[in-house]
């Protein structure tokens, strides 16, 4: 049997809790989602005067990332015409973006979910979720260095 390493509720919740708080600092109020590594919803915050329509596209940047593993604005420059994953976001009903603020949480090369940010700035959302991001560390992974 193959086990897939993924977020827990617990942790999803503390990525959730630490975008809240880089968001006020920010002063944006956002939406914030987290995915397990299939995609899957765990956790969402939309924060009081956040963007309702930003919502799906927080869950949809986080699902993206997890997908791919890779932060959602790195994939943009890889879907323009003419390139192999022109229309990409076509893909996966709807759900795949390539709009930053969507991040992964990495460990050892494995996937374990994403958080995405949605609804401020394009700047301010991969802002907030990479910093996020970078100072978590999952519950079964080795420091980072």
């Amino acid at each position: 049997m193959q086990l897939f390493p993924s977020l827990t509720l617990e942790e999803g919740w503390a990525l959730i809790a630490a975008g809240v708080d880089e968001s006020k600092r920010m002063g944006v109020a956002q939406n914030l989602a987290v995915v397990d590594a299939f995609g899957h919803l765990l956790c969402f915050v939309r924060m009081d005067g956040a963007n309702r329509l930003a919502a799906e596209i927080a869950v949809n940047k986080a699902v993206t990332a997890a997908a791919t593993g890779v932060a959602t604005e790195i994939i943009a420059p890889r879907t323009i015409p003419g390139e192999p994953g022109y229309m990409i976001q076509t893909q996966c009903a709807g759900r795949f973006t390539t709009i930053g603020g969507g991040a992964p949480v990495l460990c050892d090369g494995a996937t374990l979910g994403a958080l995405g940010v949605s609804g401020g700035s394009v700047a301010q959302d991969v802002e907030i979720a990479a910093a996020v991001v970078l100072a978590f560390q999952p519950e079964n992974c080795p420091a980072r260095e």
